[in-house]
């Protein structure tokens, strides 16, 4: 059905082959016209979705909501943030040592003031990270007291 034109050239010949011109395509002003109003229509969809996708709200009487915090919620507080924290100091060492590490090459390289900042720096990040729990602690203890 399509066969390929297959042509053999030398070097020579490929290097000086002429060189065929091709027209740049230029949009007429009625083409460019058309394309923004197509643009436009094309938006129209994502535009419109909010207005039917809404549901009419109603008001209704307003009843008191009693606010008692009570010893459960505060469990749940203290303990929904657990496998967040566990994951965060999990991850502490193995990024800690990593950069100390990297701290231990610069000074080899005779960088320290670089190389004794970033293991000063990763101490301290890993000693807060593990204190997280204990702010958490505080925070939950001081939320009783409000």
């Amino acid at each position: 059905m399509f066969r390929r034109k297959e042509e053999v050239y030398t070097v020579k010949q490929f290097m000086n082959r002429k060189k065929r011109d091709v027209a740049p395509f230029e949009f007429k002003e009625e083409m460019r016209e058309s394309l923004g109003v197509l643009g436009a229509i094309s938006l129209l969809p994502l535009a419109s979705k909010p207005f039917f996708a809404a549901k009419p709200v109603f008001a209704q009487s307003v009843e008191a909501v009693p606010a008692i915090a009570s010893e459960v919620m505060y469990d749940k507080m203290l303990h929904a943030f657990d496998p967040l924290i566990m994951l965060t100091q999990a991850l502490a060492y193995p990024i800690a040592m990593v950069v100390v590490l990297g701290g231990a090459i610069m000074v080899m390289i005779n960088q320290k003031e670089k190389g004794f900042s970033m293991m000063q720096t990763a101490g301290l990040g890993y000693v807060l990270v593990q204190m997280t729990p204990l702010v958490l602690n505080i925070l939950v203890e001081a939320m009783k007291v409000v």
